[in-house]
């Protein structure tokens, strides 16, 4: 059985564990839950916000389970190709986590 790597929310002090909805910004890992509670104020004001916010989470998710495919996938063609495509949402998240947070 594998190991799940666990973190603590910059938010809220409890802790993260692999495979949950989660992300990286300036403060620390955070739970999904908690930056959106973090962003609410500014995002019931903008319309663009709350929008890149809903694809930042639907990028998240793809992330959570391409790892769960990963796992689960049998030939080493197969876990490398859905390891290249995690790797590429991982990096699209971050980049749109770091300009919805940093507004």
């Amino acid at each position: 059985m594998r190991q799940l790597k666990k973190w603590k929310c910059a938010v809220c002090g409890e802790e993260i564990i692999e495979g949950q909805v989660f992300t990286f910004y300036s403060k620390g890992p955070v739970h999904w839950e908690c930056l959106e509670r973090e962003l609410s104020g500014k995002v019931y004001k903008d319309a663009d916000l709350a929008a890149l916010l809903r694809l930042d989470h639907f990028l998240h998710e793809g992330i959570v389970l391409a790892k769960e495919l990963e796992y689960l996938a049998q030939g080493e063609a197969a876990k490398e190709r859905i390891r290249e495509i995690r790797k590429q949402l991982e990096v699209l998240a971050a980049k749109l986590t770091n300009e919805i947070t940093s507004k």
